[in-house]
């Protein structure tokens, strides 16, 4: 198994920061971090996509629940009730 370069962990830990905030981080990150401090902060922005993600999954159920409890007949119902209340497409 090949070591990661310095060149790597910058670029995984810019690729975690997008996938967490939306956007790279400014040039000049790297100058102040370790590649282990680079591989944690890595890992732990993983972590937060993933509660962040699951959070949203369980906001999600629980707007479709809440339809649900009000009268709509089934899940599609809900969903575009879901949508037309806040103009968005449901997933």
């Amino acid at each position: 198994m090949q070591k990661a370069t310095y060149e790597d962990m910058c670029q995984a830990y810019s690729d975690a920061f997008k996938a967490y905030h939306g956007v790279r981080p400014l040039s000049g990150y790297s100058q102040h971090m370790t590649m282990d401090e680079m591989g944690e902060a890595v890992l732990q922005f993983y972590r937060w996509v993933e509660e962040d993600a699951k959070w949203q999954r369980e906001q999600e159920d629980r707007a479709i629940n809440a339809c649900m409890d009000c009268g709509a007949p089934d899940i599609a119902t809900a969903m575009r009730w879901l949508e037309d209340a806040y103009e968005m497409e449901w997933v």
